[in-house]
């Protein structure tokens, strides 16, 4: 399984095979219709993620990130550039269930 720091800690010329290697783990957030796109996939991803920050570039705004703050059993908060406003970050907190808890936004 992928881990957080993996992705820190690869050298620029290993990118493209570590991006194949990384879209073959089924946690691997990918943009739209993957694992957290559902509440199945989010608790899914919340219970067997340890406790840690995941991020991955983010497919509809390219140069920014996709934050994924996982509490493990307990729930997480998914960080990314609003889509309606891109001046801001939409912050989505979700239950162990994978769940919408609340929504929340700050200047990006």
């Amino acid at each position: 399984m992928i881990q957080p720091k993996d992705v820190m800690n690869v050298e620029s010329e290993q990118w493209e095979a570590f991006k194949k290697q990384a879209m073959q783990d089924e946690l691997y957030y990918n943009g739209p219709g993957d694992l957290l796109d559902t509440a199945e996939g989010r608790a899914k991803f919340c219970r067997l993620n340890a406790s840690s920050v995941f991020r991955k570039d983010d497919p509809e705004f390219p140069g920014y990130k996709i934050w994924v703050f996982n509490n493990q059993g307990q729930g997480m908060v998914v960080k990314k550039r609003s889509r309606v406003d891109p001046a801001l970050m939409e912050n989505v907190e979700y239950d162990a269930e994978g769940k919408e808890l609340s929504r929340s936004y700050e200047p990006a």
